[in-house]
């Protein structure tokens, strides 16, 4: 019998919470601002999101199939993908890291941000990703695009966000793209960082396929309670979109369906790791008074901080094993889930045999 999420939040602490994940995540008060930071911090959310989609190739003749449409040497090992996803009808730029050896690899699908790295925030702008995986034997998939989308399958198109069915492209198109390119061995794994952590959550519960891991960093796990309801409102709609077109009215099943916390069983037998900071910035951060570590880092990890927690006494109360960092200080930028990344790896790797 599958074990639900307690309800963890006090009146008083809902309130005063998403009244702090409100104002981090649509920097209500502040100015508005180009998406980028010297410091690697996510500020899409906060100072106005900025974009400059990259062109990708023509669509292919035969529409109705993934595929891989072109690809393009970066540096070393790493190349950008145009994959075809028929669900959005589009190409999806995606940057791989190609394993050291030719012998079969797991696919580790690692997820970006609320800007989907088309705000050049992302782990191929702000970190050494690149060489952390240079001697694993791993192939490394990051797709560029999904802002504000929640990586998940909207119910129906979005005005502003457009077409949506991100959880089809990372769980079927994108891995069926990359089989007949590259020599896979059938092992997955998925880490997601910030927006993205929930997701990688509920990819791993709710897909068709196993996932042997699956990651959170600084994410945001809970969507069905009134605190997650909120937070993940504020995120899609600093976007311009407007949740409902997602999950549809609260009372929607999907809002559960997509909500890791709730029947955490769905989870049992993917090894788990989650880590998150309180938001007090630390020594890495630059925490400058004024600057956008201070000011939104560090209340949108606060939240991502409250959110881990209840995501780890779900899984305590279910009896399913996970592992978790909690951090004595951190901010919601690159220096931490650069931190995170290698730290989730005694994690990861194993499941993965990489």
């Amino acid at each position: 019998m599958s074990r639900r999420r307690p309800s963890l939040l006090s009146v008083p602490t809902t309130v005063a919470v998403t009244v702090a994940a409100s104002l981090a995540l649509t920097g209500a008060g502040l100015p508005a601002a180009g998406a980028q930071s010297a410091r690697g911090v996510d500020t899409s959310t906060a100072l106005g999101f900025t974009t400059s989609p990259r062109p990708t190739a023509a669509p292919p003749a035969d529409t109705s199939r993934p595929q891989i449409l072109r690809v393009q040497p970066i540096e070393g090992r790493k190349v950008l993908a145009d994959v075809w996803s028929p669900s959005m009808n589009k190409a999806v730029p995606t940057f791989l890291i190609l394993p050291p050896n030719p012998g079969p690899a797991p696919l580790l699908l690692l997820l970006n941000g609320v800007g989907g790295g088309e705000d050049h925030v992302g782990w191929a702008y702000h970190t050494d990703y690149q060489d952390f995986f240079a001697d694993k034997q791993v192939l490394v998939a990051s797709p560029e695009g999904g802002r504000f989308s929640l990586y998940t399958d909207w119910q129906r198109p979005d005005p502003v966000l457009g077409v949506n069915r991100w959880h089809t492209f990372l769980d079927d198109e994108l891995p069926a793209a990359l089989a007949g390119g590259y020599a896979l061995n059938g092992t997955r794994g998925v880490i997601g960082v910030s927006m993205s952590g929930g997701p990688a959550l509920t990819l791993a519960a709710t897909s068709r396929h196993h996932y042997a891991a699956a990651a959170s960093l600084s994410g945001f796990p809970e969507v069905s309670t009134p605190f997650g309801r909120a937070a993940t409102t504020a995120m899609v709609a600093r976007g311009g979109g407007n949740v409902l077109n997602a999950w549809g009215p609260p009372g929607d099943p999907a809002w559960v369906t997509g909500d890791p916390s709730h029947d955490v069983e769905r989870l049992r037998g993917t090894a788990l790791y989650l880590a998150s900071a309180p938001g007090n910035p630390g020594p890495n951060d630059h925490p400058e008074i004024g600057s956008a570590t201070f000011s939104i880092g560090a209340g949108t990890e606060l939240a991502s901080d409250l959110g881990t927690r209840h995501m780890a006494d779900a899984l305590r109360a279910g009896g399913v094993p996970f592992t978790y960092d909690r951090y004595d200080n951190g901010a919601h930028t690159f220096a931490l889930f650069n931190r995170e990344l290698r730290d989730s790896w005694r994690v990861v790797g194993p499941a993965l045999g990489a």
